[in-house]
């Protein structure tokens, strides 16, 4: 008999805690949810400043780190730039090398060419942020465009780096993307980390022995 008369309190918390659960999942799915979507670049035109192999102080001095791109949009991109900090006390900055994606030319037999790269390593060396800039001067005859990229390794640039002397093993050199746009002739068709139309992965330089 004593079971028939349960208190009503108790009987409304056993009822909650299944509804309480259910809500507690849902909202843990949602946040998994968010966070794949925030962080998930597949699809996204993503810059990638490549992470070496640990770099030895007796071996490396001079290094060099690709800066990659996964894709692009389906229009033309008569300019490009990007801005990359770095720890200019321990990085001394040398310059640019080419990379092995094209640009358009109705100049080359080819119908392609590689870009020229403006930058100044003096500044960057003073100020310890990089700024690198391309600008097709023809409005689009000499752009950018996904049909001149490979199916992947396409390396837009490569930066040339120092260990400088007051390297020490076991130091951790971050090199972050702060800005980069490939700008279209329409800038709504533009891919800029400031829309997130563009992806960036930041590279990271681990010395050793």
């Amino acid at each position: 008999m004593a079971g028939k008369h349960e208190n009503p309190k108790k009987e409304r918390k056993r009822r909650k805690w299944p509804w309480i659960l259910l809500i507690l999942l849902i909202l843990l799915i949602g946040a998994f949810l968010f966070m794949y979507f925030r962080y998930d670049t597949s699809g996204t035109p993503t810059l990638i400043v490549e992470t070496p192999q640990k770099l030895s102080m007796a071996q490396n001095k001079e290094f060099t780190l690709d800066v990659t791109i996964s894709s692009l949009g389906d229009v033309r991109y008569p300019a490009m730039s990007m801005s990359l900090s770095f720890d200019n006390s321990r990085l001394e900055f040398l310059g640019v090398e080419e990379g092995n994606v094209f640009i358009l030319s109705d100049e080359s037999s080819s119908g392609r060419q590689l870009p020229i790269w403006s930058y100044s390593a003096a500044t960057a060396n003073q100020s310890g942020l990089i700024n690198i800039m391309y600008l097709d001067m023809t409005g689009g005859k000499n752009a950018f465009c996904k049909d001149l990229l490979a199916e992947e390794g396409n390396v837009v640039l490569r930066l040339k780096f120092r260990l400088r002397g007051s390297i020490r093993a076991g130091d951790v050199l971050d090199l972050i993307l702060e800005d980069a746009v490939f700008a279209a002739s329409n800038e709504q068709e533009s891919l800029a980390m400031t829309t997130g139309s563009l992806k960036t992965k930041n590279g990271k330089i681990v010395i050793g022995e």
